[in-house]
């Protein structure tokens, strides 16, 4: 049984990052495609819940494939990510978008 609901985590998963995915691009897509920029760039410190190196490093992929985001370093005690992202209003809207969005659909997946 416990395999049963890892499979539809993961799958749950799978669907929440591809809408994420399809989000991103579109949203992409229609600031090159414009002539105007709504790009508001920033570098931000989003303190994670990862609990081990795997975790993190998921993390740290998942968001560096998503276009507009790109990972630039982990903090030395694995407890924070610097995010470089194109659409930063808030640097706290970002952060709790990362944390409550792909980290947490991730830790379900990956506890």
């Amino acid at each position: 049984m416990k395999y049963i609901r890892k499979a539809w985590l993961f799958f749950v998963f799978l669907l929440f990052y591809l809408k994420e995915m399809v989000k991103a691009n579109v949203q992409l897509t229609r600031d090159i495609l414009s002539p105007k920029m709504r790009i508001h760039p920033g570098i931000v410190k989003v303190h994670i819940n990862a609990k081990n190196g795997r975790q993190t490093l998921a993390l740290f992929n998942l968001v560096t494939m998503t276009p507009g985001s790109l990972c630039l370093d982990v903090s030395d005690d694995h407890s924070c990510l610097y995010i470089h992202g194109l659409y930063v209003k808030s640097r706290d809207e970002f952060e709790k978008e990362i944390i409550d969005g792909i980290e947490k659909k991730m830790l379900e997946v990956f506890e």
